[in-house]
């Protein structure tokens, strides 16, 4: 899950960037595509994982969703599908409830950037786990947790900067 959110998503969301190393020179339509691409593949490995650990929970006879990490970790799921059925909205406008596709486009990255910071609050609450403690302790448990913080904020700037009016 981590790879679907920290690596995956990540890109689909700074492929729009004019520092992105991907597709710097390419058009938005083909931007749009590979930010699609890779949406579909971070939402496959996000359910995938999910599925893994619903599984070995059940299989094992574990309690689910009874910390915060897996309570936000749900929530992310959930909230990414629906953010997912936007991004679809803007190739069929049409289906918008009348919303004008320059809107609706402002009203997915701005949502896609809550989606992402929900994923890193999970990423974060995940590191508070007893296996997580155990396994990465010191100084490395503070470089693990201040790495989703600035993707977060790495996302959350290229997002804003986009989508709000520059002055000149």
């Amino acid at each position: 899950m981590t790879i679907a959110f920290c690596c995956l998503m990540m890109e689909a969301i700074l492929i729009f960037s004019p520092e992105s190393s991907l597709l710097g020179s390419a058009t938005r339509k083909t931007k749009a595509k590979f930010h699609w691409i890779f949406q579909v593949s971070a939402i496959t490995c996000a359910l995938g994982g999910f599925s893994a650990i619903f599984a070995n929970k059940w299989l094992n006879g574990y309690p689910h969703f009874t910390s915060w990490h897996g309570l936000t970790g749900i929530s992310t799921i959930v909230y990414i599908c629906i953010q997912a059925l936007g991004g679809v909205l803007q190739f069929y406008p049409h289906l918008a409830f009348g919303i004008k596709l320059v809107d609706l486009k402002k009203y997915h990255a701005t949502s896609g950037t809550i989606a992402f910071s929900l994923a890193v609050a999970t990423l974060v609450l995940g590191m508070f786990s007893s296996w997580f403690t155990s396994v990465v302790t010191g100084t490395a448990w503070y470089a693990c947790a201040v790495c989703p913080g600035l993707l977060g904020f790495i996302v959350t700037r290229q997002v804003m900067n986009s989508i709000l009016p520059h002055k000149k």
